[in-house]
């Protein structure tokens, strides 16, 4: 398949994000968050946020700008930076999540702290056992943000 065809399949997952966030994100909240009002609105920003996002990236698409944002979609390499140890991780919808194959929800602890974060940057994770830095080495997009 060229390039050429892999980036536009890319801006059309891009795309089908955006329209499925506009239109079906009453019942993407009521399905994951029936219940809990305060986690409810804290998605619901995060959903705002990314879909400007996205529309930023599209509006000036290229190859630089789909890679340099963590996306719904991305596969993200990032280095521990206490044993320099390093791991891949793909951004998925919650019903694509396969933990065992590194494919990890948006939703997920992790996938919420490292959603729309930059290639190059530094950032201190959150996790059960207290907090861990990492810097993120690499982001492709992969067309894996498909609905």
């Amino acid at each position: 398949m060229s390039h050429s065809l892999l980036l536009q399949g890319s801006r059309t997952q891009l795309i089908n994000q955006l329209v499925y966030f506009d239109e079906q994100k009453k019942d993407f909240l009521d399905q994951y968050f029936p219940n809990s009002a305060k986690e409810r609105s804290k998605i619901e920003l995060l959903l705002s946020v990314y879909s400007a996002t996205l529309e930023k990236i599209l509006g000036e698409f290229n190859e630089e700008s789909l890679n340099s944002t963590v996306l719904i979609g991305s596969r993200m390499k990032i280095s521990y930076l206490e044993d320099g140890f390093t791991d891949s991780y793909t951004i998925v919808f919650p019903h694509q999540a396969e933990p065992n194959s590194n494919k990890i929800s948006f939703l997920s602890p992790i996938g919420l702290q490292l959603l729309m974060a930059k290639i190059n940057e530094t950032y201190q994770l959150k996790i059960s056992s207290g907090e861990i830095d990492v810097k993120l080495e690499e982001i492709m997009y992969n067309n894996c943000g498909y609905l």
